[in-house]
């Protein structure tokens, strides 16, 4: 994947069939690794980066080089204001079926460095662990506040998202700060990407009931 004026390489760029929410992140070259469907003959790629136009092509007219255009001050199908994109963000969002086992060894691996033994106790129960994960809800309102909602438990911070940067940060009460990578914010899906740990897998959320 590289974008259409320039000929740069877009790292990140969220790659998946159509109609399936799993899907694959192109590396710092652009290139990407899919696994096909059964059906490949009506098989459809998607590709979306923050901020381009995203792209289906059919899978057997799929070339070597896909160029995605950009947008200025676009999020999906979304033009930019402020309006636009608490509209984008601000709803219940859930763990994608597809992302639970990625969003549950993420939160087991940050754990690992703020507890090891609980962490260690937890990697024994990983049914568990991802049980949970399928029930959390993080929620996003307007006055910059997020909420996770897990069983009887929860928190909240303060968020701030920045289009021009794609990023998205989350603050504990404690002023610790997550750094994301937004790599895809549409009305039925958020995708990030933890700028810390740039090998990890993508999260996929999608809005919850």
């Amino acid at each position: 994947m590289v974008d259409a004026a320039t000929g740069q390489p877009l790292p990140q760029t969220t790659v998946r069939f159509d109609g399936q929410a799993g899907g694959t992140n192109s590396d710092a070259a652009g290139r990407f690794q899919l696994a096909p469907p059964a059906d490949l003959a009506s098989a459809r790629l998607v590709f979306s980066y923050l901020g381009y136009q995203s792209q289906i092509v059919p899978a057997q007219q799929l070339g070597p080089v896909i160029k995605l255009e950009k947008i200025p001050y676009q999020i999906g199908e979304v033009l930019i204001t402020s309006e636009s994109i608490r509209k984008l963000l601000l709803k219940k969002w859930k763990v994608d079926e597809s992302s639970i086992a990625t969003v549950a060894t993420h939160a087991l691996n940050n754990l690992q460095k703020a507890d090891p033994v609980k962490a260690e106790k937890l990697r024994k129960r990983l049914g568990l662990l991802r049980s949970v994960t399928k029930l959390a809800r993080i929620v996003f309102l307007a006055d910059g506040t997020v909420k996770v909602k897990l069983l009887l438990f929860g928190g909240s911070g303060k968020w701030k998202l920045d289009e021009a940067q794609r990023s998205l940060q989350l603050i504990s009460p404690k002023g610790e700060n997550h750094k994301l990578t937004v790599v895809e914010l549409t009305v039925n899906r958020l995708v990030l990407h933890d700028k810390a740990n740039p090998d990890w897998q993508n999260e996929v959320y999608v809005p919850a009931d």
